[in-house]
């Protein structure tokens, strides 16, 4: 990881941060995915990370794209 990148989406599983940054990169964004989770109790989260100069434009992207499922 980059120092100063910044956290814009965090999610319980992975398929959900998966498909966030997929959608990001349809947008020609550079998103870096890390697993938080702990493998062996499956406590954690998985965060989406970018670079500061995408952060407003990626939160864009997520705020018009993606719908959070309790919702």
């Amino acid at each position: 990881m980059v120092e100063g990148w910044k956290m814009i989406y965090r999610a319980s599983f992975e398929y959900q941060a998966s498909l966030v940054a997929d959608i990001l990169k349809e947008h020609g964004l550079h998103p870096v995915v890390l697993d938080r989770k702990d493998d062996e109790f499956m406590i954690g989260e998985v965060e989406i990370y970018v670079a500061p100069e995408e952060e407003e434009e990626a939160l864009n992207v997520i705020s018009e794209n993606v719908f959070d499922e309790e919702e």
